[in-house]
């Protein structure tokens, strides 16, 4: 299982690489392009375009993914794949069209002010066609054609990347929104032209049934995880302003260069642990994969928050520079909601309530926290309550779901080296040389290598496997 998730990760890996990388490369250009107000507009309409995208096909992307490995041949796969994709269009449909109608208002409710209302409307087409992208991109991952899967997402990523950033050149906002919308358009028929044979234009009332009695609780916990860890944006820019949202969401880009660490492993991961978990092994390795991965997250988020103020610098304008602080935080807490898939327990048992209640928990103190916090702290209170929102989830889930599909892990190891991140990040918390930072980031290093968190010699007798 290991070799395998390590070749199939490495391409999942890859396509995130250049679609995140894509994106994370027009950061300079758009803080530079947009005022400070029309970028937090940016992550507001992109905010409410991940709720969307979440709720309205009630996740029957997850309860196809459940019941892929179920179906005996290609014609009901195809069924499955093609009633999946059928109700997703339908279901954004139904959100399309009052979006549209509704735009002045929601450009003065949302966005503060009803000069907005054409930015919105781009949004919400654009919004509607990411989604449809997304579940036909998301059929080669159940197909385990990770080749497919990369060529179709870097299409997607140059398309987005191109268009948006000449529309943005172009006509701001408006623009950038309006070319990203073209790019889905030009990505759904790419990804129509690459699986030509995997959907037809019918739905399957039963299989629709079986998807949703799988899918709907997972519908709720969606949401509440958006609670969580999304929400907070639509929280500043209601308690502060639009700027405050701007400050957030550089942060939160930058930050999200420690998910290209899971991204690749996520793609390739949740397959294989559908189509494997009874084989005996996969618990232990399961537990290693997680250990590993949790001394590399750690590495990765020391030095975003130790080097902050210099990338910060790198990717935007000195309007921008009050984002560094929120770095150290956000880094580490955009892994953190993250790394339950190596937790699989609840999905494996069909526990869908037990997900439905950890996210409610999570959700409600989260949305506690930022009201709390934003409204004294601003963006950096918003960076407090993200942290404590995903370890509280990822503390809650992996109770859960280690009473049903249990894993050897090494509590002292996991402790201490979470500890030693923090106390590397508090004695450096006023700054420091960039030699001294580097010297800490190398010290943290052998910290995990010595306390077996990193076990090298595992690493790469894996990596020669996979090569094979």
């Amino acid at each position: 299982m290991i070799e395998r998730l390590l070749r199939d990760g490495a391409v999942y890996a890859a396509s995130a690489i250049v679609s995140r990388g894509l994106a994370f490369l027009l950061l300079p250009l758009y803080t530079r392009l947009l005022p400070s107000a029309e970028y937090g507009a940016l992550e507001l309409i992109v905010t409410v375009g991940l709720l969307v995208n979440l709720v309205a096909p009630l996740e029957i992307g997850q309860g196809m993914a459940r019941e892929w490995s179920e179906q005996a041949d290609a014609r009901a796969r195809g069924a499955l794949a093609s009633t999946a994709l059928g109700f997703t269009v339908a279901t954004h449909a139904l959100f399309l069209a009052p979006a549209l109608v509704a735009a002045p208002w929601i450009g003065g409710a949302l966005l503060g002010d009803a000069h907005f209302a054409p930015a919105w409307r781009a949004g919400a087409c654009f919004i509607v066609a990411n989604a449809v992208v997304l579940q036909m991109l998301s059929q080669f991952r159940w197909d385990l054609r990770p080749g497919r899967y990369f060529a179709g997402s870097a299409a997607y990523a140059l398309f987005t990347a191109l268009l948006g950033g000449g529309g943005a050149w172009m006509a701001g906002l408006e623009g950038l929104l309006w070319g990203q919308t073209l790019a889905a358009l030009l990505a759904i028929g790419a990804a129509a032209a690459l699986q030509r044979d995997a959907f037809g234009l019918g739905m399957d009332a039963a299989l629709l049934r079986t998807m949703l009695a799988f899918s709907l609780p997972l519908a709720g916990a969606s949401a509440l995880a958006f609670a969580s860890f999304h929400a907070n944006r639509l929280i500043l820019g209601a308690l502060a302003s639009l700027d405050a949202v701007a400050l957030y969401g550089v942060a939160a880009k930058v930050a999200g260069l420690s998910t290209l660490l899971i991204v690749g492993v996520q793609g390739a991961l949740t397959p294989l642990i559908y189509a494997h978990h009874r084989d005996p092994r996969m618990p232990h390795q399961l537990a290693r994969a997680f250990e590993a991965f949790l001394g590399l997250a750690l590495l990765v988020c020391l030095g975003l928050g130790l080097f902050a103020v210099e990338l910060i610098e790198w990717v935007a304008t000195p309007a921008f520079a009050a984002a560094a602080p929120l770095l150290a935080w956000l880094a580490p807490a955009a892994l953190l909601s993250q790394m339950y898939i190596f937790l699989p327990g609840i999905a494996i048992a069909r526990r869908t309530g037990v997900q439905l209640g950890v996210s409610a928990v999570s959700a409600l103190l989260a949305l506690a926290l930022n009201r709390l916090l934003i409204e004294s702290h601003g963006a950096l209170g918003a960076a407090w309550a993200q942290v404590a929102a995903a370890l509280s989830f990822l503390m809650l889930w992996g109770a859960a779901s280690l009473r049903a599909y249990p894993l050897a892990l090494r509590p002292l190891v996991i402790v201490s080296s979470v500890a030693a991140y923090g106390l590397v990040l508090f004695v450096l918390r006023d700054g420091a040389g960039a030699a001294l930072r580097a010297a800490a980031l190398a010290g943290f290093a052998v910290f995990a290598w010595a306390s077996g968190l990193l076990r090298l010699g595992e690493l790469r007798q894996a990596l020669q496997s996979a090569r094979q």
